[in-house]
């Protein structure tokens, strides 16, 4: 089952450290030429590990906002 939120590397931050495809616990990540890539999306269950590592901040997780109209009723419990 891929996951339902993968990480999102931005290539003009990149420098090609190889540092996030080294630390993925699960293989998801593979560099093609000197760039990283979600090679394997099912495997990934995105631990946040590429993310931390990563020196130059280029690996983010796009989460979806969803804004919930709460009426008081419901509010007040």
């Amino acid at each position: 089952m891929i996951s339902d939120f993968l990480p999102e590397i931005d290539l003009s931050r990149c420098i090609g450290c190889e540092l996030c495809v080294r630390v993925c616990p699960t293989g998801a990540l593979a560099l093609v030429e000197t760039v990283p890539v979600v090679a394997h999306p099912e495997a990934c269950n995105y631990s946040g590990v590429c993310q931390e590592i990563c020196p130059t901040e280029a690996i983010s997780l796009i989460y979806e906002i969803f804004f919930v109209e709460v009426k008081k009723e419901e509010a007040k419990g």
